[in-house]
């Protein structure tokens, strides 16, 4: 059986020791959208955050953030006990939610921003991305902020091309681990659902977001910041 991205399993607790090994400026996102939640939000901001994970973001955000609360949503229950065991651990249980589950199990509304990082391309284009993007929309205040942060590209393409193979050379490079790095290359191709920056942007567009602009690009990752209208 072919290898899968499962976060059920020995990904949830990988992810933390991985992810800043292979997503390139992996710790700039997260500074970046930080910063821009900054710029935007008065101290009482609610900020809803897809794709919880392991909680390193929403913590990370939490503490250099006092005044802001946060909810965070994840289907994988491995990854969202080891977020709810880091925020017990940082007594920040008065901050921040959990939830188990999709967008639709969140029971509150009305957030003044959400973030979408490395969450909507390992969902397909068949109406489940435009559907996670309107459930967000649908929790937001008129005026609310969203980052959304993906792997995005036209596979085949001379772009997805040159950068994806930039990257394995950065990986190769900076891991040295041939066998793993390809692997997971081969993997990547085949689960992320890669769509190019004007899909992403039709698709915010449709479900009501406007003033898009792209703060952030590395290879094949794309940062958009948006407003809801």
């Amino acid at each position: 059986m072919e290898k899968q991205i499962d976060f059920n399993g020995e990904w949830s607790n990988e992810y933390d020791d991985m992810a800043h090994k292979i997503i390139p400026a992996y710790h700039s996102i997260y500074e970046l959208t930080q910063h821009l939640l900054r710029d935007r939000l008065n101290n009482e901001a609610r900020i809803l955050v897809a794709g919880a994970g392991t909680g390193k973001e929403i913590i990370d955000c939490s503490q250099n953030n006092p005044y802001f609360s946060f909810t965070g949503f994840d289907p994988a229950e491995p990854m969202l006990s080891i977020a709810g065991q880091k925020v017990a651990a940082a007594s920040l249980e008065n901050k921040i939610s959990l939830v188990l589950g999709l967008i639709d199990d969140v029971a509150e509304k009305d957030f003044d921003a959400a973030t979408a990082i490395l969450v909507m391309h390992f969902l397909p284009d068949d109406g489940t991305k435009l559907n996670f993007l309107k459930g967000i929309a649908n929790k937001l205040k008129p005026g609310a902020l969203i980052v959304l942060v993906d792997l995005e590209g036209e596979i085949g393409s001379d772009e997805y091309n040159t950068l994806n193979a930039a990257w394995k050379n950065q990986q190769l490079f900076v891991r040295g681990k041939k066998d793993r790095v390809i692997e997971e290359f081969e993997i990547r191709e085949k689960e992320v659902h890669f769509i190019p920056q004007k899909r992403i942007e039709s698709l915010l567009t449709e479900v009501g977001f406007t003033k898009i602009h792209k703060f952030f690009k590395a290879y094949l990752f794309g940062g958009y910041v948006a407003i809801k209208r």
